[in-house]
């Protein structure tokens, strides 16, 4: 968000980051980013993957992909999979096809953008696509860095 102070990125208005939200202790889990599906991201994200990594999701097969930090001009190779809620939250013995009907998108390993870019939750961050047709690639950045609330500062 320009002019927040954050000095994060740029152009950080809605229609050049169209996939954003908060992270939340939903959000990361472990190694991943965890994303629930949503109609956003199936229009900006997987509405431009090709064929093959569409039947690949399809088939709960893992699609490579490429993440570009805007920010900081880093890639990242990661893979996004369909990952039953179960086998992300609590992995337990149970029905793989009652399991299914309840998903998430995972983006696999994200701790290296975690760590790399300090982040915590209820920081905004953005994917947009730019890969083409034989490269699956996303664009990152942190969209905003809530400012340091002093009362919660313990001296």
């Amino acid at each position: 968000m320009a002019g927040d102070g954050s000095g994060i990125g740029e152009d950080k208005d809605s229609n050049s980051w169209p996939f954003r939200f908060r992270l939340t202790t939903d959000h990361l889990c472990w190694d991943s980013l965890k994303i629930s599906p949503s109609k956003e991201f199936e229009e900006h994200i997987l509405g431009n993957m090709n064929e093959a990594s569409h039947k690949a999701l399809k088939a709960w097969l893992p699609v490579e992909i490429s993440i570009y930090d805007v920010d900081t001009c880093g890639t990242y190779p990661a893979k996004l999979a369909k990952k039953e809620k179960t086998m992300i939250e609590q992995p337990t013995c149970y029905d793989l096809e009652e399991a299914r009907k309840e998903f998430a998108y995972s983006i696999e390993p994200f701790r290296q953008l975690v760590n790399k870019r300090n982040l915590n939750y209820n920081q905004e961050i953005g994917l947009r696509w730019s890969g083409a047709k034989a490269v699956e690639k996303l664009e990152f950045s942190v969209l905003y860095v809530p400012r340091l609330d002093l009362s919660s500062l313990r001296i």
